[in-house]
């Protein structure tokens, strides 16, 4: 017969269990899309990442719209879904969806980071903590070209601003190297080759990693675009944001300035307490959610459709990530080819033209030679030190006596 102490009922042993640890939290995130550079993309990414830290375990969801620009839109790191026009499908999806700037739905499951002061432009502070340096420069997309003046062309950069950055490169001995609208950068190139200053063009095509690259590896950075003025100023601090009115004495001082500034890395506290004031406000949403009702609406058929989709598309942009990181290889091998040729027509022409002068110098010297030569040779015959009086006077009587007969046989006849 069992005793009634070692007896324990199912009850007892789950009540006496240790509790289960969260629940882990579905979060959405939605990505920017900037108009000139991806710099949002790539602040975004970095507060996700903080939000995974905070609040973990997280799954993060990473969206874009369908406006999203290809570049971005493609990124083989990430798994990024488009988001639906109707966001609340996502709503037995996802625990909390964090979005930027709402302004077109409020559902409940929405966190606006704007509500609490944290804006994008905030949130690049987070890239030096989550941005992978060493990963970034393996893919500069033109490795030959690092280490130069990165300016970002557009209508607010002016000739005064072109004249100070020629000087400032050829000081330097810096390379130039643009982005931007590609009309921007012909106007732009047309500019420093008047003040005798090439530039090389790194297209407008980078994804945000390949852009982060070649601000992270660039001597100076030139910009009238705060959010690249402030991505620089985040990675290493040697930015000038340039302007329409700022005269010649003004970009000259922020260019030197910027050359040999250094970057704040102590924390923003004010960064810091927005970041967690968002942590909780996204904790608490997604806890409120956790015992929502689960309706009749099933979509697992359509899901595992959609992943496959997913996963043939992800396959594609992968591809096609490659094919450009292949052409930007090619690109920087034909560049760095370019310039070897280069430097070897200038040392042509520097041999050409010693070979040129020591020739003329012998044509001279030749020539002198035979100066002198026929100087000794001709020089007597052709130049007498005195005249022969005697043979003068011989001549002039056997002319006058041939006058004399003359005259005696013409009178003589007459």
């Amino acid at each position: 017969m069992n005793s009634m102490e070692t007896t324990t009922s199912s009850a007892d042993i789950e009540a006496k269990s240790p509790p289960e640890a969260r629940e882990t939290l579905n979060i959405g995130i939605v990505l920017p899309n900037d108009d000139r550079h991806p710099v949002g993309w790539l602040a975004t990414r970095a507060l996700g990442r903080e939000i995974e830290w905070r609040n973990a375990p997280v799954e993060l969801q990473w969206f874009v719209t369908r406006t999203a620009t290809p570049q971005s839109a493609t990124e083989s790191s990430l798994d990024i879904n488009y988001l639906p026009e109707n966001v609340e499908e996502l709503e037995h999806d996802l625990d909390v969806l964090i979005e930027f700037d709402v302004t077109d739905h409020s559902a409940d499951f929405v966190v606006d980071p704007t509500s609490i002061d944290l804006s994008l432009h905030d949130s690049i502070g987070l890239l030096r903590r989550y941005l992978p340096l060493e990963s970034i420069n393996a893919i500069h997309p033109a490795p030959s070209l690092k280490e130069s003046i990165l300016v970002d062309v557009d209508d607010q950069i002016s000739d005064i601003a072109a004249v100070e950055i020629a000087r400032h490169a050829h000081s330097r001995q810096l390379p130039i190297t643009l982005i931007g609208a590609p009309h921007n950068q012909t106007s732009f190139a047309t500019k420093l080759t008047t003040h005798n200053q090439t530039s090389i063009p790194l297209g407008n095509d980078l994804d945000p990693e390949e852009l982060a690259a070649v601000v992270q590896n660039a001597a100076l950075v030139v910009t009238s675009d705060m959010a690249l003025h402030r991505l620089a100023n985040v990675l290493h601090g040697r930015s000038v944001l340039a302007s329409e009115n700022a005269n010649d004495k003004q970009i000259q001082h922020h260019l030197w300035s910027a050359s040999v500034n250094i970057a704040s890395l102590e924390p923003n506290p004010a960064l810091e307490d927005r970041v967690s004031r968002l942590a909780e406000i996204i904790e608490q949403t997604a806890l409120l959610r956790l015992n929502r009702p689960i309706t009749s609406r099933s979509a697992s058929q359509e899901r595992k459709r959609n992943e496959q989709s997913h996963h043939l598309h992800q396959q594609q942009l992968t591809h096609w990530a490659e094919q450009r990181r292949r052409a930007h290889q090619s690109i920087d091998a034909l560049r760095q080819e370019l310039l070897q040729l280069h430097n070897e027509l200038e040392a042509t022409k520097d041999d050409a033209n010693n070979t040129r002068q020591a020739l003329r110098a012998q044509h001279n010297r030749l020539n002198e030679l035979e100066t002198e030569i026929a100087r000794r040779d001709q020089g007597p015959a052709r130049l007498q030190r005195s005249i022969d009086w005697h043979s003068v006077a011989a001549q002039l009587e056997r002319d006058l006596v041939k006058v004399l007969r003359w005259l005696r046989r013409r009178f003589g006849r007459g």
